[in-house]
């Protein structure tokens, strides 16, 4: 079939300059989003083939303009991979981010394995890292902006959330 079609790689000037052209009018109309390109840089970096993904069943900033309140108050975010239940809370400090979170489900019956710990991963490939308490408790004291996402490992469990940006700047557009 590529025989079919002949294919010349060296482009005519006037084609060229069209493209350019084209591109720029697009560029200036139409720009492509950062976090188009934060979320592709996010698509290709490494993955473990043995996680399990949990999902974001809620996000408060999905309320938008839903909920009356005077002032904007922390970002609750819920995740869910079978049993598993992830909630997150995420507050905007003096000096940051801070965010607290709960595990649902680690264990049907018994303590938090002493090996849990959550680690907080950004789409620029930094992780950091801390340990679950006995009822399933975890807090970061400084949560970088931008995408990151949630890895919950104890024993063989594996589970990774989905992607979630976090900025001050980060609003959904309301309904």
């Amino acid at each position: 079939m590529s025989d079919l079609i002949e294919r010349d790689d060296a482009l005519d000037p006037q084609d060229a300059a069209l493209l350019a052209w084209l591109g720029g009018v697009l560029a200036a109309v139409d720009p492509e989003p950062e976090v188009l390109r934060e979320l592709g840089r996010a698509a290709f970096s490494v993955r473990r083939v043995d996680e399990e993904l949990a999902e974001l069943v809620a996000d408060s900033a999905l309320l938008g303009g839903m909920v009356r309140s005077v002032t904007p108050g922390p970002r609750l975010l819920s995740f869910a991979a079978g049993n598993l239940v992830l909630e997150l809370q995420v507050t905007d400090m003096p000096r940051g981010r801070a965010a607290l979170g709960m595990l649902d489900g680690l264990l049907e019956a018994g303590p938090v394995p002493a090996d849990a710990r959550v680690d907080l991963e950004t789409a620029d490939a930094r992780v950091e890292s801390t340990d679950v308490d006995e009822v399933g408790r975890f807090a970061f004291d400084q949560v970088p902006e931008g995408l990151v996402r949630l890895r919950v490992v104890s024993g063989a469990l594996d589970v990774t959330t989905a992607w979630v940006r976090l900025d001050s700047a980060f609003r959904h557009p309301t309904p």
